[in-house]
């Protein structure tokens, strides 16, 4: 899979929960529009550290249950709030989702099953964390993922612009 193909599948689950919230994207769309000019004058590392100050925790969980499993959640309304007023913590999951399948780390993810018995968001946020170091201390990895990134940010920009974007930013009923 491509940055192309990635960024299509994402526009196409949120074309998916824009329908079923009637709501729109414009937080979302706000940070896709943000991530490229920060990638090239930030760099990646500040880029994703920034997104991760402003995730709301409680988000977390359901989306990576949606836009990396597949799966439904319980939180729709919540998640389709957060799309469309913030859009940090789903941008953050979906760009970081990006970074661990370029590693081949996808595993991770079948990890971040519900499970009352465990603290998953910290596992989240510690292996975050983890993938960072690991991509500061290897400057060609990093180079190479932080391209990768970036043309991944282009792409959902164009696709969240050109299906999203409009009068209002808002879907009509």
């Amino acid at each position: 899979m491509d940055e192309v193909d990635y960024a299509l599948d994402i526009g196409a689950k949120l074309l998916e929960l824009v329908r079923s919230c009637n709501k729109s994207v414009k937080g979302f769309r706000s940070r896709a529009r943000e991530m490229p000019q920060m990638v090239q004058q930030l760099g990646l590392i500040p880029s994703l550290t920034f997104l991760l100050s402003k995730i709301d925790d409680k988000l977390l969980l359901p989306s990576i249950q949606y836009f990396v499993k597949g799966k439904g959640v319980g939180e729709k309304e919540k998640l389709c709030d957060e799309v469309e007023e913030e859009g940090y913590t789903s941008y953050l999951v979906v760009s970081f989702a990006w970074v661990k399948l370029k590693l081949n780390d996808i595993k991770f993810f079948d990890k971040c099953d519900f499970d009352e018995s465990v603290d998953v968001v910290s596992y989240i946020k510690e292996d975050y964390i983890s993938t960072l170091k690991t991509l500061k201390n290897d400057g060609n990895l990093l180079a190479n993922i932080e391209g990768s990134v970036l043309n991944l940010s282009i792409e959902l920009k164009k696709i969240v612009d050109g299906v999203y974007g409009g009068e209002g930013d808002r879907r009509s009923s």
